[in-house]
Formats: C-alpha cells, structure tokens, sequence
C-alpha cells in the first residue's frame, strides 16, 4: 500500500465518519509536513468560533468563512470590511459584548459589490418591530446603531452580491445604505 496513490485510493464517501483519519500536509508552502487528522478533529477546528478585535477588521474568507465571528464591544466604533464575495462562503457575525453597545458596528462590502435582504429588528423596549431592507444597490453599508444584541449572516451569492438575512435588538434601527 505503501506504493499506493492518493489519488488512486478507493472513496469513503457516504461511509466517512468522525473517527476516520485523513491525511494532509501541514504548511505547504514553507516547511511541509505529513500529518493526520480525525474528521471529527477537522470539522472541529474548521467550525470554532473567532474572536474579533475592537475597531477595524478587515474580513478574510480563509480565517472567517463558514465560522461565527464573536463582534466585541467597540470602545470608538466597529469598521468590518468584506472580502469580494466567491459564490458560498457564509460569514456570521455575533455580538458578544456584555452590555449595550455605545458606538455602531458597519459592515462595508469591497467597492462594486451589492446587499440583496433584510434584518428583522427589534426595538430594545419591545414597542417596536420591523424589516430593514437592502436597496439592493452596490457599495451599501450595513450600520448596526448601538446594538444590544444581534446575528447578521452574509451569505456570498455571486461576485458581486451578498444576501443579508439576520436581526438586530437596539433602541434605533440598523441602516443598509
């Protein structure tokens, strides 16, 4: 077996469970190294949540894709900027601050590309509901206004669109504009 392509292997497909180990090469393009990993170990570390700094982040389809992003209170106001879209990555961002946010958060696409969707929100007093629509026009900006507490997915559609579904609980709407 020794002699044996990877290519030439037999699939698992349907019958691949997490204890099965799959073979990969850690660091190909500096020092390589042969590794093994379970595909329960894989998917775990695939789907661990990411920590976000305060401020300016710009958002990387290799570090954000496919994971939630826990957004922290902002201490001058939150700035994410999205990579340009490639058809199926999803990037979930999270509050995960303590208390009312006193700054806004905005989520900016690259130059060129446009929000198809809505969030639902939530007036903080509960006297309040309604849907905040995109105008599907490019270079919006989503402005989360002094969150409480919210779940924004951005799910990439094409090259130049990401759908926006999710909800916002604040004392004044979120704006896509």
């Amino acid at each position: 077996m020794a002699d044996l392509k990877i290519s030439n292997m037999t699939s698992a497909a349907a019958g691949t469970a997490l204890e099965d180990v799959l073979h990969i090469i850690d660091d190909p393009t500096g020092t390589p190294i042969n590794k093994k990993v379970t595909v329960g170990e894989m998917l775990n570390a695939l789907k661990a949540p990411v920590e976000l700094a305060a401020g300016a982040v710009a958002i990387t389809a290799a570090l954000h894709s496919h994971r939630i992003s826990i957004t922290p209170d902002q201490g001058s106001g939150g700035a994410l900027t999205l990579p340009t879209p490639e058809g199926g990555e999803v990037f979930r961002f999270h509050y995960g601050g303590a208390a009312i946010d006193a700054e806004n958060i905005t989520i900016a696409p690259p130059t060129g590309v446009d929000y198809e969707g809505s969030l639902a929100f939530f007036d903080r007093d509960g006297n309040a509901t309604s849907v905040v629509a995109s105008d599907n026009d490019a270079d919006d900006t989503i402005t989360l206004i002094n969150p409480e507490n919210f779940e924004v997915t951005l799910t990439a559609v094409s090259a130049t669109k990401y759908h926006i579904s999710g909800y916002v609980n604040s004392d004044t709407a979120p704006t896509i504009g």
